[in-house]
């Protein structure tokens, strides 16, 4: 019958000898090596790419996830940057700044491009913290840009955040009182900078921000630095305040190491490190030797030397 000739030519080509069930099964040991060395790669390749041997164990599954975890979100932040690149520090607000800036801040192309395509819906960031919703930011490179965002309230931004339905009580705002006696501006506090007539919370914040990267202003000049600082503003701060130089906090430029060093608002990353090679080489620096690196004009010179310490 044909259904007898089917099942005997089915089963005449289907049986396998010993020899070929040898080499089916050592050929099905291959294939799930293969699959698992395919799953567990990430895991076994390290930044180097260099193979580490390890000891599975099933109590290890979960701390495999998190392995996985953790390499997918290194990938997504450090995504199309150079591997020495170092990333510049300057204020920026982030419903304003632009793709460029951003990257040169250290966000990647791709978390620049996230930030770009959440403003063009509509999103905003009403105060620093919102920035660690951004997809793919991690923690420590926010750590490092938090100080240096800076969102200022709109009229129409405060008047939603204080929003208050009739049945509460009117808010009654203490009226603020001007300070009269000039206040030295390298050891004064935010309280004392805050009173001062012109200047209110944001600008204080600022001002005391960056005397604590510089070390502590040296000149009056320096203040025209503060990002948002006006001629007028200037001028009214000017009248209030007075400054001793001998507050501030020197750079001992013979110890000094390259990575503090950058960090300084006067010197970029060329700069900070011509004077450390320049040190390495021939000894202990002095303010000839600064001067002579011909990498800093007359007046940069002006603002820098008045830091060092030799």
């Amino acid at each position: 019958m044909p259904f007898k000739k089917i099942r005997n030519w089915l089963a005449e080509f289907f049986h396998f000898n010993k020899q070929e069930r040898n080499g089916i099964f050592i050929l099905c040991i291959i294939l799930v090596l293969v699959i698992l060395l395919r799953v567990l790669l990430p895991v076994l390749v390290d930044r180097n790419n260099k193979v580490e041997l390890i000891t599975l164990k099933v109590n290890t599954l979960p701390e495999i996830a998190d392995s996985l975890i953790n390499n997918h979100s290194h990938k997504e932040t450090s995504y199309n940057q150079p591997q020495n690149y170092t990333p510049d520090r300057f204020v920026f607000n982030p419903n304003t700044v632009s793709e460029k800036d951003a990257q040169a801040l250290g966000l990647s192309k791709k978390i620049s491009a996230t930030l770009i395509k959440f403003r063009s819906k509509g999103g905003k960031f009403y105060k620093p913290e919102d920035l660690k919703k951004l997809y793919g930011l991690s923690p420590s490179l926010y750590n490092d840009l938090e100080p240096y965002i800076l969102i200022p309230n709109t009229k129409s931004d405060y008047k939603k955040e204080f929003k208050r339905d009739t049945v509460y009580p009117k808010r009654v705002y203490e009226k603020k009182v001007y300070t009269k006696e000039p206040v030295e501006i390298n050891s004064a506090d935010s309280l004392s900078i805050v009173y001062l007539k012109g200047i209110g919370p944001g600008f204080t914040k600022r001002i005391i921000k960056y005397r604590t990267l510089l070390g502590g202003f040296h000149s009056m000049d320096q203040l025209k630095e503060i990002y948002g600082m006006t001629d007028s503003v200037y001028t009214v701060l000017a009248s209030q305040i007075v400054l001793n130089p001998a507050g501030i906090t020197k750079i001992p430029i013979n110890i000094i190491d390259f990575n503090t060093l950058k960090k300084h608002p006067y010197f970029s990353f060329q700069s900070a490190q011509a004077l450390i090679n320049h040190r390495t080489k021939h000894g202990k620096l002095t303010e000839k030797d600064i001067a002579g690196l011909g990498m800093f004009s007359a007046e940069k010179l002006r603002l820098i030397l008045p830091y060092m310490a030799y």
